[in-house]
């Protein structure tokens, strides 16, 4: 008889260690997926550049959480391109305005004369962060290199 209780308290003791082990991991699975997640900025490429969309020319126009200064290449009034030391760059559009350039109200009708009106990005990013520098259609040169934007 005291095999049998022996036996009941080893298989005790194995799930047990197995319980607490599973979720071990999946607390360290958790806490480093949350470490991973990139923060994202959105902001509005046009109230960045300001006057200088007139002037002809590489533009500082933001600086990055790592220290990284972002400039705006500016010719004939149109940015050609986004550039930052040792990040990457690529250009995406969206439907969805993402950079406000001030808060205030909106009003229906002019939402949905928006409708078909697309915003074009700039993203900036490198393993931390995504930087998404925006700027309507007049700002940029728009052809077929733009990829859409997927949150």
């Amino acid at each position: 008889m005291g095999n049998k209780v022996t036996t009941k308290g080893n298989k005790f003791m194995i799930n047990r260690r197995l319980v607490l082990g599973m979720i071990a991991a999946a607390t360290t699975l958790d806490a480093s997926r949350t470490a991973f997640a990139k923060e994202k900025h959105h902001l509005n490429g046009k109230d960045l550049l300001g006057e200088n969309i007139k002037k002809n020319g590489k533009h500082k126009i933001h600086t990055t959480g790592k220290k990284v200064d972002v400039y705006a290449e500016v010719k004939n009034g149109k940015v050609t391109g986004v550039t930052a030391a040792g990040m990457q760059v690529k250009k995406v559009r969206s439907r969805q305005k993402f950079a406000e350039t001030t808060p205030g109200i909106t009003l229906a009708s002019m939402q949905l004369a928006q409708a078909d009106v697309y915003y074009y990005g700039y993203w900036v990013y490198d393993d931390l962060t995504d930087t998404y520098i925006w700027f309507p259609a007049d700002y940029v040169i728009v052809d077929g290199s733009w990829v859409e934007y997927t949150a």
